[in-house]
């Protein structure tokens, strides 16, 4: 596993979590599909993180971070996801220090999608691609530059990311499962998501005093296991989260192939959201 290979998977948990990244609705695409009414929490996280091996074996052998997301607009504007990453992380070959920045902006009902990402090494730039999509009746059409012949046509059961983020949020609310699957253009630009969500128990435990989530403790949180394969159906990740039901969480811990990052939720705003008509 080489350097430039974590610096690339690095940013999937931003879709676990927003992108991360990354919810009353059925399990079925089509029914998701049928749910345009569905909103969104703004919100800011601050998140550190800690990375480690996820097998004794691999190159990695540390690394902290920290995560800002940030998710705003609404059903009746637009959404808009902003991220920022800086990690260091020491392999068995040196350290590096990464940082990647990511900007995912939806309409409403989730058919059109505009992505940007930067990722740095040691400052030097190693991505830079942009591209916009739009939902058609054959499927998701991506162009960008980088695209081989400029376009790429997705599978037409396939959600748009922020879309499937809102569809997450009431999974959980709803304590229904939600499988999806989920363009991911953080990974690759034709990259997609095959997405299990699974809501557990609620977690009773009272939160640690002073901490960042303080303000809602009254609320529930619950455990969700979050699945996510690749288009063939190998294993990509798996992540174990607490969280509350508009989408903000207090732990996450997320096993890849060759890495696992915990995350911790070093603070959180809720953002602003003016009504729809």
């Amino acid at each position: 596993m080489t350097v430039s290979r974590y610096c690339r998977l690095t940013p999937v948990l931003v879709a676990l979590i927003a992108l991360a990244i990354v919810i009353g609705v059925p399990a079925s695409h089509a029914q998701a599909r049928s749910q345009p009414q569905i909103e969104g929490t703004p919100r800011r996280l601050v998140l550190n993180l800690t990375f480690a091996p996820a097998k004794a074996s691999d190159q990695l052998k540390s690394g902290k971070g920290r995560m800002t997301i940030e998710l705003s607009g609404s059903r009746c504007t637009e959404y808009k996801m902003i991220r920022h990453t800086v990690a260091d992380l020491q392999f068995a070959g040196g350290a590096i220090k990464l940082m990647s920045d990511a900007t995912v902006t939806e309409n409403g009902d989730g058919t059109q999608l505009a992505f940007a990402i930067t990722d740095r090494v040691n400052g030097e730039v190693k991505r830079q691609d942009s591209l916009v999509a739009r939902k058609t009746p054959q499927g998701i059409v991506a162009t960008s530059q980088k695209l081989p012949g400029g376009r790429v046509v997705l599978p037409a059961d396939v959600l748009l990311p922020l879309h499937h983020d809102r569809l997450s949020d009431a999974a959980v609310r709803e304590r229904k499962p939600l499988v999806a699957a989920v363009y991911n253009p953080e990974d690759s630009l034709s990259s997609i998501d095959r997405i299990t969500y699974r809501t557990g128990d609620e977690v009773k435990s009272p939160l640690p005093k002073g901490h960042p989530a303080a303000a809602m403790a009254d609320a529930p949180r619950y455990r969700v296991e979050i699945l996510r394969n690749d288009k063939n159906g190998k294993f990509r990740v798996r992540e174990n989260m607490t969280r509350y039901l508009n989408g903000v969480f207090t732990v996450s811990d997320t096993v890849f192939e060759n890495m696992r990052i915990k995350t911790d939720l070093a603070s959180v705003k809720l953002l602003p959201q003016k009504p729809c008509p």
